[in-house]
């Protein structure tokens, strides 16, 4: 039996809520006690609460039972109560415990999937000034439930005595090989779990960097991946001719696009459109569709819904494309896409073909920093975390 825990990722004050805060809440282990659990439910103020049970192993029929109650006294009250990530056997538990013909637990597929069903009802009464707010306040929740569930990961496995010992090992391994929190946190949660006394990734060949055309490096020091991605956002410009380019990640465990490099686009821009998770934009099209998408005039386009379309217009972008990076098993990695401030901009081929050849090289250098960069990180964090 996995001893339970109870982790709060995050707790923060968000306007247009009926109780103005949203708690994120992990449990791990194995919930036997129904005491146990409504004690750690009850801990945190009156809020809309999002359950994070990916690493739960176990739901008894009493604690099952705790949780419907709970979620039936908090609706009762008008406060939401989202359960995301949840194994199949204790959405089974769950659904066993559920009275005949009621739901009261509402089940989401992922973190991310909860928060934004909080965030849509936040921003929903105040109208789309609300959205960037939203928006911003998705992007901080995702990255602390993606930290927060690394750190319980590293507390379980290897016997932690505190969730602040995994958040140091976190912080000083990234910092070494110059790979961000959130993003080592990410390749953690993402990564199989390693074997005592086995290689943690077998067979795997470390090889160099490969050369890009856009990015300077040397031998012995390829380029870290903020300099890298400023790099190809600066190429795109260059082919075509403007001063306004962004670059985003595809998070694979929830397809969501994360900003990472920017040029000539102003806060409200970058606030606005830092984590996207639909289709009511150009890139999120091009994402899903896997292929370029070229959008000859922002402000009749039917790619954008109008909160999306005010802002693309309030930072001077009236025409733009969006071209994905290539991954793995043809998916798209991420996606590069350039502004112009006048309606009907015309690509030629050579401008599309060069487009294309920068997002080939890129695809081939990110996926050597997943397989090489990041797993050394990771190794080095299961080599301290052994020690600690």
């Amino acid at each position: 039996m996995q001893q339970f825990s109870c982790r709060t990722v995050a707790d923060l004050a968000v306007p247009g809520l009926m109780t103005g805060r949203l708690t994120v809440l992990a449990l791990h282990g194995d919930a036997d006690s129904a005491t146990e659990l409504e004690s750690a439910l009850r801990a945190p103020a009156p809020s809309q609460l999002v359950l994070d049970l990916s690493g739960l192993v176990r739901l008894s029929p009493a604690a099952a039972q705790a949780l419907c109650r709970f979620a039936e006294v908090a609706a009762a009250h008008g406060r939401m109560l989202l359960i995301a990530s949840c194994p199949a056997e204790v959405a089974a538990a769950l659904a066993r415990a559920r009275p005949p013909g009621r739901t009261v637990c509402a089940l989401q597929p992922t973190v991310s999937d909860a928060l934004s069903v909080c965030l849509a009802a936040a921003a929903t009464p105040g109208g789309p000034h609300l959205r960037p707010h939203a928006v911003q306040m998705r992007h901080e929740l995702l990255a602390h439930a993606l930290v927060g569930r690394a750190q319980g990961v590293l507390t379980e496995r290897y016997g932690l005595r505190t969730a602040d010992r995994a958040a140091g090992l976190l912080r000083c391994v990234g910092r070494a090989h110059g790979v961000g929190t959130v993003r080592l946190a990410a390749a953690l949660v993402q990564a199989p779990p390693s074997r005592t006394g086995r290689p943690w990734f077998p067979g795997r060949v470390r090889l160099p960097a490969p050369a890009v055309g856009f990015v300077s490096a040397t031998v012995d020091r390829p380029p870290s991946l903020a300099a890298f991605l400023n790099g190809l956002r600066d190429a795109v410009c260059a082919i075509t001719s403007t001063g306004m380019a962004d670059v985003q990640l595809i998070d694979a465990s929830d397809n969501t696009l994360w900003l990472e490099s920017s040029c000539g686009l102003p806060t409200e821009f970058v606030d606005f459109f830092a984590v996207i998770d639909d289709t009511t934009t150009a890139c999120g099209h091009a994402a899903r569709k896997c292929e370029r998408v070229v959008v000859e005039d922002v402000a009749t386009a039917p790619d954008f819904d109008e909160a999306s379309r005010a802002v693309l217009l309030a930072a001077h972008s009236r025409s733009l494309q969006c071209t994905p990076i290539p991954g793995p098993a043809g998916r798209p990695q991420g996606m590069v896409s350039t502004h112009h401030d006048q309606p009907g901009h015309a690509y030629t081929g050579a401008e599309l073909g060069a487009l294309d050849q920068v997002a080939r090289e890129a695809g081939v250098w990110l996926d050597w920093y997943r397989t090489t960069t990041v797993r050394d990180a990771l190794e080095e964090l299961h080599h301290r975390a052994q020690q600690a």
